[in-house]
């Protein structure tokens, strides 16, 4: 079919991004021209309110479904799973979940509420039914909008309901790549930032999960690596919608309270809207950049992110090697940066030994994210051999002392500091090329953020990074708020932090307060090719050809 978008603006040019299959002979505002000048199948009214173009369209005898449509009506081809056109929607939940479902940008509002402890007769001026009371179950697709769903779901099995065909959770619903999609094409902000990360980046993670970001500043995330090959999961709708989102600038789906590209940033909005001159982007072939934290072994037991020391075994192990297979021979031949590792330990994982020491691993640049307890002479040797690539170190510290260091990290502080002192060493024979020290601010540590400062100044570091820690799940809400140094708020630094902060030694150009926003001084940039090479050369200078 031949189609015209109607609507010469940023939703037609975000629709013909990921619609580029479709047959669109023209893109015009102009209605007169439209019908005049084209032969055409179908109208494409694109906008974010139709009512306009719509009123002309029916004042010249045009019908909707026949003659025109809109640029929603093709969201729906992109998901494998489909919500009947038939049912009514049902939403299970009236709490926290369900307001939280509801805040996105929905193609519908529920039809009834289903609330297991019914108090109310309805909700935003919907039914609100106890579930003994419905009588057929057929009319409805439900949606649950309740954390703990696994009864609920038992009990719609129970009716006689099927997953996806009858009812869906909500979370599954939101990452349907529909919803996604109007989640950002029609989302009315705009940034004055360029940033090319999700075009170029991939992370694997724990089970095969993959995100073109890093975790802590996008949650969506791509497909599975063994759901999808290479090529299926890089170039799959979801990855150009993830995409797109950068390339009209809204960003929708990433955390501007995390990413510190955002620090400093306004949202603006209607500049954007209707200029098409500049064209977007291409995705990369493949991910030049590839950050693998898939295995959680670890020869630690932080506080902040497990009870104890943990060593992959069992169907888990089984699953980190086949993923460490998939990664060396699909992944690695063609990555040029590549990042060990967001997850457990690099030198005491088997399976990123196995990675770094496989033919296929001949990147142009390495980044070791390590604890630094056995950054040895030893495991440097056996790591660097015949290699060429530029290598940079990053170690997570998060004290200043022993006795801080044996609470959080629970490892050997002394051996710490002589590995700390080898890396120095590395790095001023040019051996590392760049070389920087983490440290989680909390608690039991922001008192020792000064002498930490001064260590690294001694140790002749690149960077000394503060960040504020995030609860992976390891404290309660109550907890956690007496480890955060932050407010409630999650920005806003405690008033004791703020005094330590305000101390001369961390104005230090070494210094990057990270996501600690208090005194996080905003980066005057405007075009960032990938996040995780900008941030290295804020201090390192240039590290990337």
């Amino acid at each position: 079919m031949d189609y015209i978008l109607y609507g010469d603006n940023r939703i037609a040019k975000d629709f013909r991004y990921l619609f580029d299959d479709l047959n669109i002979i023209s893109v015009s505002d102009d209605i007169e021209s439209i019908l005049s000048d084209y032969c055409y199948d179908q109208i494409i009214i694109c906008d974010f309110d139709k009512s306009q173009k719509e009123g002309k369209l029916k004042k010249r005898g045009l019908v909707y479904g026949k003659n025109y449509v809109y640029e929603e009506d093709f969201f729906s081809s992109l998901d494998s799973v489909s919500i009947p056109k038939d049912r009514k929607i049902a939403v299970w939940g009236t709490g926290n979940k369900c307001k939280f479902l509801l805040s996105h940008n929905l193609p519908w509002e529920p039809d009834l509420f289903i609330d297991s402890y019914k108090k109310q007769d309805t909700l935003m001026n919907v039914p609100v039914a106890a579930p003994e009371n419905i009588i057929d179950w057929s009319l409805y697709f439900v949606i649950i909008a309740v954390e703990k769903d696994q009864e609920i779901r038992d009990r719609l099995s129970g009716c006689g309901l099927m997953e996806k065909e009858d009812y869906m959770g909500f979370q599954q619903f939101l990452e349907l790549p529909s919803i996604l999609l109007r989640q950002t094409i029609f989302d009315q902000a705009y940034y004055d930032l360029q940033c090319k990360t999700m075009e170029n980046h991939l992370e694997i993670l724990e089970g095969g999960k993959t995100r073109c970001c890093c975790t802590t500043f996008v949650s969506q995330g791509l497909d599975n690596i063994f759901e999808k090959d290479l090529q299926e999961l890089w170039h799959s709708r979801l990855h150009k919608i993830m995409c797109l989102s950068t390339e009209n600038r809204t960003f929708s789906f990433c955390d501007k309270t995390m990413c510190p590209l955002f620090v400093g940033k306004k949202m603006e909005k209607d500049s954007w809207f209707n200029k098409r001159e500049e064209p977007y982007g291409e995705i990369a072939p493949f991910p030049e950049t590839l950050a693998l934290g898939y295995d959680s072994s670890c020869n630690l037991s932080c506080i902040t992110c497990r009870k104890g020391v943990h060593f992959a075994k069992g169907e888990e192990l089984a699953c980190v090697n086949k993923i460490t297979e998939q990664v060396i021979h699909q992944y690695l031949p063609q990555c040029k940066f590549l990042i060990l590792a967001g997850s457990g330990e690099v030198f005491a994982s088997p399976a990123y030994g196995k990675v770094y020491e496989s033919k296929a691993c001949n990147p142009k640049y390495i980044r070791l994210l390590s604890n630094g307890t056995l950054f040895t002479p030893a495991n440097w040797k056996h790591f660097k051999e015949g290699k060429s690539a530029k290598i940079m170190l990053t170690v997570s510290v998060d004290a200043a002392t022993k006795e801080t260091y044996s609470q959080i990290r629970r490892g050997d502080f002394d051996a710490l500091r002589k590995n700390m002192e080898f890396a120095s060493e590395l790095r001023k024979k040019g051996e590392l090329c760049y070389f920087r020290m983490n440290f989680v601010v909390q608690r039991e540590n922001y008192k020792e953020m000064v002498p930490f400062v001064e260590w690294g100044k001694e140790l002749g570091v690149d960077e000394l990074f503060f960040t504020k820690i995030l609860n992976w799940g390891t404290y309660t809400t109550e907890e956690f708020a007496q480890v955060s140094m932050m407010e409630e708020d999650g920005v806003t630094p405690k008033p004791e932090l703020r005094e330590v902060m305000e101390h001369p030694v961390m104005s230090s150009n070494l210094v990057d307060m990270g996501t600690i926003q208090f005194a996080h001084k905003v980066d005057e940039v405007n075009l960032v090719e990938n996040y995780y090479m900008w941030e290295l050369e804020k201090r390192g200078g240039k590290l990337f050809d």
